[in-house]
């Protein structure tokens, strides 16, 4: 079966990073979290696109390159390819979809964190990152995927009409009910499932 595998908040920890190091930049600002189980800087700290920016500029370098893959996550991926499964990485990351300098050096990087981090793959896509989920979802036909994880409440939302779904657990999808998602509570799970899921 091919597999598709969203990278922040599935692969990285997205979450607890903007948590612990926007804690940090923004109280030298003023800002306080006021939505920790906010998606985005902006949610979380209630701050401007600007400050958003200014918060990403910094620290946007340390998260690509040296943030450490979710605890399970590469273990998995290797037992799951290990057994004919494909995996294709489905990410949206920003700036990786672009045709510039700015999305070679994002492509750039993400290829160097998945090696460090022995992420096992077969093929990777960059989607553009959208508020609809419709980029990811176009990916998901066009290379035939049979499972997508993902965090992201709006990707799971336009997959799942189509496909099975594995939401990946995070703060901003816990509220979420939706009977076509399979939840998960961590990446030994998310095995299991795909066993069960493929029978």
């Amino acid at each position: 079966m091919n597999i598709g595998i969203d990278v922040d908040g599935v692969l990285a920890d997205i979450g607890g990073y903007q948590l612990k190091y926007g804690s940090r930049y923004f109280k030298k600002h003023g800002l306080r979290i006021v939505d920790p189980e906010g998606f985005d800087i902006e949610t979380i700290f209630a701050c401007s696109h600007k400050e958003s920016s200014g918060f990403w500029h910094r620290y946007i370098w340390k998260y690509c390159l040296s943030e450490p893959v979710i605890p399970g996550a590469a273990a998995v991926l290797r037992r799951l390819h290990s057994e004919g499964h494909r995996i294709i990485i489905i990410t949206s990351r920003v700036y990786t979809a672009e045709k510039s300098a700015m999305g070679m050096l994002f492509r750039t990087m993400l290829l160097y964190w998945l090696r460090r981090n022995k992420i096992c793959y077969d093929e990777i896509v960059y989607c553009a990152d959208d508020s609809d989920g419709s980029a990811k979802f176009k990916a998901c036909i066009e290379k035939n995927i049979g499972i997508m994880i993902d965090d992201k409440p709006e990707n799971l939302s336009a997959i799942a009409d189509r496909l099975q779904v594995i939401c990946y657990p995070a703060a901003w999808n816990r509220g979420i009910i939706d009977k076509r998602f399979i939840r998960v509570s961590g990446w030994k799970e998310v095995y299991k499932m795909v066993r069960k899921i493929c029978g």
